[in-house]
């Protein structure tokens, strides 16, 4: 057995436990669909510039 085996059974018997920042102010949005990845692409553009405005996102760290 190499070591990338026994590295992926030791992680899978103990998996680490994963820590994100959790966003505190992100605008609100309800769920959409767009017909294509351009309006996507605007949409997420107008949100970013949203998040700017508000003067960017605070994080919590657990």
């Amino acid at each position: 057995m190499d070591i990338r085996e026994q590295k992926i059974r030791l992680w899978l018997k103990n998996p680490p436990k994963m820590q994100f920042p959790e966003p505190l102010n992100l605008p609100k949005f309800s769920p959409m669909s767009f017909r294509n990845y351009d309006e996507m692409n605007a949409w997420k553009r107008e949100y970013l510039k949203r998040i700017a405005a508000q003067g960017g996102i605070k994080w919590k760290f657990s």
